[in-house]
């Protein structure tokens, strides 16, 4: 037994935590918990009807790509391909406006206002090329065509009474119209009740719904498609039913989703004071600098935007027609096929797989958000599955005509939502000013203080990521 010095003063054990820190620390796990509940799960559900109709036309178009006689439009992947992208003129127009209406006037308006417009576009899709959609568009008046360019736009205006594709194309440009503010205000409003800690997980989980939704979405639109209800073809329930899920949905959020936590009933009182505190102190904390400040970091919004242009051109471009791909590549022709003792079209069979390929990629997510969270890096958990994502579409263009396409088409699913988002925008601060631009957000004042209570070393030049004590903040983006 070794007797203490002497002449050495007495070392003090260290004190229990006193009660008013454990009371703290409860409190906030007990609030963000409660907001957690309340908030994240009707979100997840509203951007899986987001994006399910966002992409509900990649299931449809196996079907009205047939003759008008076997209750098809005749659509080519030509009109599909162009239809689909012209989504995305009509969605990026709303959605600073949108975002900014949350602010002004709360989030559940501007949600009801978002879900029911493209709930009732999203349906009516499903009626393009009826006596329904004749009447619909039948009161615009005639145009008189002139020459050049405003004929071409006369001609468009005055053919969708009666020709489905013009009909197709303006609704599919409405639909990004309506839709497009609703990713960016979610995001915003997420800001307005998690801390900066806690908003990398919840937009990490909300945005979980995509690969989510097409994991479920596509089986059950497969199942409409083979019906046939009050002389509809199924790929027409298809849009009506998913396009009156959200208008539904937009009704309930007037009850479900609080516009603030000051207007909370079911927080209760010291919940709400340490959750407004939180995020008052938050705010204080911060420093909005120029809108002009990006100018500074040209280069990397330029290489950022390249790059994520790049990841949403090929993922959109698989993601519309992912089921036509895998019939293909399978070689499925019109017949029966029997699955687990159940007889399916070839149709279905092929929304059945792309199921199973998303379901890959979820788990891919997860998986790489995992280890990126517990390694603790960004870069290469976002850059090397790109890279995989890649090589596999070329190697399934390359092995196609030999029937070897189906793997690669499968792999490189996983990859791609493996990198996941988080890890994508779970930037190095050096980049912040430059993202800011990108991601909406404000950037942390460089003379507050750090997360780990060190004062910033104003003289470091170190190059991501800083090994010095509050040069560089947390990686924030996680997924658990």
């Amino acid at each position: 037994m070794t007797l203490p010095d002497p002449s050495l003063p007495p070392t003090e054990s260290p004190s229990p935590p006193s009660s008013s820190t454990s009371h703290a620390v409860e409190l906030s796990k007990r609030t963000r918990w409660r907001v957690w509940v309340r908030l994240i799960p009707w979100l997840f559900f509203l951007y899986i009807l987001a994006f399910l109709d966002r992409v509900n036309v990649s299931v449809a178009e196996l079907k009205m790509e047939n003759p008008p006689s076997d209750g098809g439009l005749g659509f080519g992947k030509d009109i599909i391909g162009f239809g689909s992208g012209l989504f995305f003129w009509g969605y990026w127009l709303l959605e600073i406006p949108s975002t900014v209406s949350v602010n002004r006037w709360g989030a559940r308006w501007v949600f009801v206002r978002i879900l029911v417009l493209w709930g009732l576009c999203a349906a009516t899709v499903g009626t393009i090329g009826t006596p329904f959609a004749q009447q619909l568009f039948g009161w615009i008046p005639h145009v008189p065509e002139g020459s050049g360019w405003t004929a071409k736009v006369a001609g468009f205006i005055n053919g969708l009474s009666d020709d489905p594709e013009n009909q197709f194309y303006f609704l599919r440009f409405m639909l990004g119209f309506f839709e497009g503010g609703f990713f960016p205000s979610v995001i915003f409003y997420l800001s307005l009740w998690f801390r900066t800690e806690d908003r990398a997980k919840a937009i990490a989980t909300f945005m979980a719904a995509i690969p989510f939704s097409n994991l479920v979405g596509a089986p059950l639109s497969g199942l409409l498609l083979e019906v046939n209800w009050l002389g509809l073809p199924g790929w027409r329930w298809v849009f009506i039913l998913e396009g009156f899920a959200p208008v539904v949905a937009g009704i309930a959020t007037l009850f479900v989703l609080p516009d603030r936590p000051a207007t909370v009933t079911w927080l209760k009182e010291d919940e709400r004071t340490w959750l407004l505190d939180e995020l008052d102190r938050e705010h204080r904390g911060k420093k909005v600098h120029s809108h002009w400040i990006w100018v500074l970091h040209l280069g990397t919004v330029l290489l950022l935007t390249l790059v994520y242009f790049g990841q949403n051109l090929a993922s959109y471009g698989l993601t519309f027609f992912l089921p036509a791909i895998i019939k293909s590549l399978l070689g499925l022709k019109s017949e029966t096929y029997s699955l687990l003792g159940l007889s399916i079209s070839s149709d279905q069979l092929a929304t059945y797989l792309s199921g199973l390929v998303w379901l890959m990629g979820l788990i891919g997510l997860l998986v790489n958000g995992w280890h990126s969270d517990r390694s603790q890096e960004r870069p290469w958990h976002a850059a090397v599955p790109l890279a995989l994502w890649g090589l596999g579409i070329g190697l399934t263009a390359m092995l196609a005509g030999h029937g070897l396409g189906w793997g690669p088409s499968c792999m490189h699913i996983c990859p791609h939502f493996g990198r996941c988002q988080p890890c994508f925008w779970g930037r190095p601060s050096p980049l912040r000013p430059s993202v800011s631009l990108i991601c909406w957000e404000t950037w942390e004042d460089t003379s507050a203080p750090s997360s780990s209570g060190t004062a910033p070393n104003p003289a470091c030049q170190c190059r991501w990521p800083c090994k010095h004590w509050g040069c560089s903040p947390p990686l924030k983006a996680r997924v658990r």
